[in-house]
C-alpha cells in the first residue's frame, strides 16, 4: 500500500514538473514563434522545439525528484538548478543556437547569422534568473505539501491543482523572459513585416502624406518592385541597446537588410542577390557591415 502510494506521489511530482517546463517554453519561446510565424519569420520555431524539449526533460526530473527525496535542501537546490538551467537558455537559445540550428537546415543563411553577446546583456540575465529563481522556489516549498493533498484528497479533480499551480506560476516566468529579449528583437521583425505588407496592400492607391510618414513608406521605396514578391524575415544584427536592429528580407532570392530604430523601419535597400558560391556572398556581406 505504501509503494503504491509513493508510485503515485512520484507520477503526480513528474507532472508537476512536466507542467512547469510545459508553460515555461510555451511563454517564454512558444508566443514567440507564433508571433514570427505570422509576420512571415523564418524558422519561427526553432527557439520553441529545443527549448521546450530540455524544458520538460529538466522540470520532470526535478518534479520526480523533489518528491522521491526525503531532503528539503535538496529539493530546494534541484528547483534552484531548474531555474539556472532556464535563465541560461534564454539568452543561450536564442544567440548561439538558433543559428546553429538553422545552418543545419541551411548553410547558405547559417554561416552569416552571428548575434553578438554582449556584455550589457548581463543584467538581463541577472533579472531573468532572479524572477524563476523565486517562482523555482516557491514551487520547491509548495509541491510536496500540494501533491500530498492531491493524493490523499476524494475530490477526483484534486490531481490538476498542483499541475495547474506549477503552469500558471512558470506563465509568469516564461512571459516575464519573452519581455525581457525575445520581444525586443521580435517587434522589429513584426514593424517591418506590417509596413512590407502596408505597401503592397496600397500599392495602387493614393495614400495621405501623413499616412505616408505615419507607417514610414519611404522606408521600402528602393525596393518597391521586390514588396510583391514572396518573403522571408530574419533578425540580421542588434546593438548592445537592442535600439537599432537590422532585419533581413529575402524576396525570392533577393536579400535586403531593413534597419529599425525603436520599433520604427528607417530604410531599407538591397544587399545583394543570393549568389551560387558562398564567397561572392562572404565579400558583399563585409561591404554592407555585416549583414
Amino acid at each position: 500500500m505504501k509503494t503504491s502510494v509513493n508510485n503515485k506521489k512520484q507520477l503526480v511530482g513528474l507532472l508537476f514538473g512536466l507542467s512547469a517546463g510545459l508553460a515555461f517554453a510555451v511563454f517564454a519561446w512558444g508566443v514567440d514563434g507564433f508571433v514570427l510565424a505570422s509576420a512571415h519569420g523564418a524558422y519561427p520555431w526553432v527557439k520553441f522545439i529545443p527549448g521546450l524539449i530540455i524544458s520538460l526533460i529538466g522540470g520532470g526530473l526535478v518534479g520526480w525528484l523533489t518528491i522521491r527525496l526525503q531532503n528539503p535542501v535538496l529539493r530546494l537546490l534541484l528547483w534552484f538548478a531548474f531555474a539556472l538551467l532556464l535563465s541560461k537558455l534564454f539568452l543561450w537559445l536564442p544567440i548561439k543556437a538558433a543559428p546553429e540550428i538553422i545552418g543545419w537546415f541551411d548553410d547558405y543563411l547559417g554561416n552569416f547569422l552571428n548575434y553578438p553577446l554582449y556584455s550589457d546583456f548581463n543584467h538581463i540575465q541577472w533579472i531573468g534568473f532572479t524572477v524563476i529563481a523565486l517562482i523555482s522556489i516557491l514551487c520547491g516549498l509548495l509541491e510536496n505539501l500540494l501533491v500530498e493533498q492531491a493524493i490523499f484528497s476524494a475530490s477526483s479533480f484534486s490531481v490538476a491543482v498542483p499541475l495547474i499551480i506549477s503552469f500558471v506560476f512558470f506563465c509568469l516566468a516564461g512571459n516575464t523572459i519573452d519581455g525581457l529579449y525575445n520581444r525586443q528583437i521580435r517587434q522589429p521583425i513584426v514593424a517591418v513585416d506590417e509596413l512590407i505588407q502596408f505597401a503592397v496592400d496600397n500599392s495602387d492607391k493614393e495614400v495621405s502624406s501623413e499616412m505616408s510618414r505615419a507607417m514610414h513608406l519611404a522606408a521600402v521605396k528602393t525596393i518597391k518592385e521586390l514588396l510583391p514578391l514572396e518573403r522571408t524575415l530574419i533578425l540580421s544584427n542588434y546593438d548592445q541597446m537592442l535600439g537599432q536592429i537590422d532585419v533581413l528580407v529575402k524576396f525570392n532570392g533577393n536579400w535586403v537588410k531593413c534597419t529599425t530604430v525603436y520599433n520604427q523601419v528607417t530604410f531599407c535597400k538591397l544587399v545583394f542577390d543570393e549568389p551560387k558560391r558562398y564567397y561572392a556572398l562572404n565579400s558583399v556581406l563585409f561591404e554592407n557591415e555585416n549583414v
